[in-house]
């Protein structure tokens, strides 16, 4: 859900050794659970700080050796952060959208104030909720950390694939009691390991045709139809997702999947009878690459279950259509960011113990169910705020 690279310890400022000050700031404001009765756009999960410019290096934890490195890349160390930004042991965003995003703000002097930039609406349980006040600065795209790194490598033959992949363990993110289950699961694979690797190999990778869009940023996705076989159900004619700006994409900062049916539809087919929910499956038919057709299957009880809990949208069959966070439950993406601009969706061979809780205690799982029998609260996270983040990188990526 974002370009940029940011970290929340301040006193990076002063520990961190061959770094530039440059005469930039970001402000991102990545909306939040709140918003001021007199601005109903304001947010309260945002970061505010300098951008600097340097060479970054992952290491590993245990022998201290470099696994990564992002040369003369441009981050930034915030003076004012609220929310998740600081969970995990990143203490920052590790941004993967295009360079487009990644809004550098012209400071007009050395001593400009730069949590000006953020213009408080409202106080609410101590939090500060508004927006960024930057519409009256000089802007400009700054090069992304991971598309400059991988565009760089590429070119210099050191790596092959401008890819990255991501990968997040369902079953971890909803507090798994099953041994087996490390809390908090996510991966995020570099370069050539983007599309090699163990959960790339045991499935069947579907390539998605993605395309530019001006100034759009999102991984962009040409939806043809929607179909429940079981139900005789076929809806088609998404003019919005052909090769449009804005409408149709996968977002891991979307905390939602948004699918263009009629409401009153989406109702018939997602809270229908147990029985008959437990058998179907929706079928999404994107467009692949050289003229062909890949197709998503998702069950309608889980589905049922995220529509239940507010994780599923309709947007009527004009509106967006996101495929969000909770995709990751069933699939590992792995996105081009080259000229190809594609996305793998690959279908994940689940545990029994994830499988489990995806389904509930009805079909054998061993989550609390609610009253009507099959439903169990499945709480979502974006892939920023994953508690545990294991980077994975062909060196250097």
């Amino acid at each position: 859900g974002s370009s940029s690279l940011a970290f929340c310890d301040k006193s990076l400022i002063e520990e961190a050794v061959n770094i530039t000050k440059t005469d930039y700031a970001q402000c991102n404001k990545y909306g939040g659970a709140l918003s001021c009765p007199n601005d109903p756009s304001a947010g309260d999960s945002f970061y505010v700080g300098q951008v600097f410019q340097g060479n970054i290096t992952a290491n590993n934890a245990n022998t201290g050796k470099v696994i990564a490195s992002m040369d003369e890349t441009y981050f930034v160390i915030s003076s004012k952060v609220q929310n998740y930004f600081c969970d995990g042991p990143l203490n920052g965003i590790f941004g993967v959208e295009y360079s487009v995003a990644n809004r550098g703000h012209k400071l007009p002097s050395p001593d400009f104030n730069i949590l000006s930039l953020w213009n408080q609406s409202c106080e609410i349980d101590n939090k500060s909720v508004g927006a960024c006040n930057t519409a009256n600065m000089t802007s400009v795209n700054l090069p992304a950390s991971l598309e400059q790194t991988l565009s760089e490598n590429v070119d210099s033959g050191i790596i092959s694939a401008e890819a990255f992949g991501l990968y997040c363990d369902y079953a971890a993110t909803i507090g798994s009691k099953v041994d087996t289950i490390v809390p908090s699961l996510g991966i995020f694979f570099g370069a050539n390991m983007a599309l090699n690797n163990t959960f790339y190999n045991s499935g069947t990778p579907q390539i998605a045709q993605g395309f530019a869009c001006g100034s759009m940023y999102w991984y962009l996705l040409n939806l043809t139809s929607i179909r429940v076989p079981g139900l005789n159900i076929t809806q088609n004619g998404f003019s919005q997702c052909n090769k449009k700006c804005g409408k149709c994409y996968t977002d891991s900062g979307s905390s939602w999947i948004s699918l263009p049916l009629p409401e009153s539809q989406c109702k018939d087919i997602l809270s229908g009878k147990f029985d008959v929910l437990k058998k179907e499956s929706m079928l999404l038919d994107i467009e692949g690459v050289n003229g062909t057709t890949i197709t998503l299957s998702l069950p309608l009880l889980w589905l049922s279950e995220q529509f239940l809990f507010g994780n599923v949208v309709c947007t009527g069959t004009s509106g967006d259509f996101v495929l969000g966070f909770p995709i990751f439950q069933y699939y590992y993406l792995a996105y081009d960011m080259g000229s190809r601009r594609t996305v793998t969706f690959v279908d994940l061979p689940l545990s029994n113990e994830t499988e489990a809780f995806i389904m509930g205690p009805d079909l054998g799982g061993i989550a609390e169910s609610s009253s009507s029998g099959y439903h169990h609260y499945v709480p979502t996270i974006s892939i920023m705020s994953i508690g545990v983040l294991l980077i994975a990188f062909q060196y250097i990526f």
